[in-house]
């Protein structure tokens, strides 16, 4: 009889079998590897960002040396001195169709032109400047500041207010006063401290000021015979108050004549002579 093959069971065979490839996992495969590596990139980059939590790159350097470059450093001021001619226009002359701004400011002018002949660096204060912009001047260590003014009220002479807490205060404003009170020839108040807070003598310039400093409230222009002195002997005040600075700071005054032939050693002309002459004529009128 012929062999019967048991049910359900097929004949053997020689060639192996073939596995058919899944692409679906394959791919699944691939996602989860693209997930994978993209969830270490940003817990790399979120490492990296752990010390700084705005995630922006830290400028601080940057910024502090901009801020260093901008703020103006003492030394740039040491050699500088720093004229502060009054601001105050409504304080009108007696005569001569003027106020004590215009008349400080020519003063001042003139001032600054003497001490760039001497070889001194100077920076006269803008007509817009307040008090508190000009004193912040006197932060920047400069070799001296120095007020012009002239005075009004029931008084008669020149005064030098300084700062008591700084002896280069009074030093300078002994170094101003001495040539400008010659040059008055009238009985004046000599140095008085404007430092302290609460007094008559209080001076805001002077006692918020760290600079060596000082104040010149040159005689009163409320009189008539006064005032016109003050218009006519501007180029001899200013001649008195830079022989004064250049005295202080030590430097050789090449500019003027008068008090300020006597600090600098420059001959006298004789132009200027007659003028000075003049000027003492009214000065006797001025003391009689």
């Amino acid at each position: 009889m012929p062999s019967q093959r048991p049910t359900g069971q097929r004949p053997n065979s020689s060639r192996p079998k073939k596995r058919s490839v899944r692409y679906d996992r394959l791919l699944a495969l691939i996602i989860i590897l693209v997930l994978l590596i993209i969830v270490l990139v940003k817990c790399c980059s979120s490492c990296g960002k752990s010390s700084d939590p705005s995630g922006k790159t830290p400028a601080v350097t940057a910024t502090s040396q901009t801020q260093e470059s901008t703020e103006p450093s003492q030394d740039l001021y040491a050699n500088t001195v720093y004229l502060s001619p009054s601001n105050q226009s409504d304080n009108i002359f007696a005569t001569g169709d003027t106020n004590e701004a215009e008349v400080c400011r020519a003063i001042a002018e003139q001032t600054a032109a003497l001490l760039q002949q001497a070889g001194v660096e100077v920076i006269v204060a803008s007509e817009s400047d307040s008090l508190q912009q000009k004193t912040a001047m006197g932060n920047n260590g400069l070799a001296a500041y120095v007020g012009i003014q002239t005075n009004q009220g029931a008084g008669i002479g020149t005064s030098c207010f300084y700062n008591s807490t700084s002896t280069q205060s009074r030093a300078l404003a002994q170094a101003v006063y001495d040539p400008v009170a010659a040059l008055t020839e009238r009985d004046d108040n000599g140095l008085i401290d404007g430092a302290q807070v609460g007094s008559d003598s209080y001076q805001y310039e002077v006692a918020s000021n760290s600079s060596p400093c000082c104040l010149i409230e040159v005689e009163y222009h409320d009189t008539t015979t006064v005032a016109q002195w003050l218009i006519d002997n501007e180029s001899q005040i200013a001649n008195a108050i830079a022989s004064g600075i250049c005295s202080y700071l030590g430097v050789t005054y090449t500019g003027g004549t008068g008090a300020g032939a006597a600090a600098g050693g420059s001959a006298a002309d004789p132009a200027v002579t007659s003028a000075a002459e003049e000027t003492n004529a009214i000065e006797d009128q001025l003391s009689e």
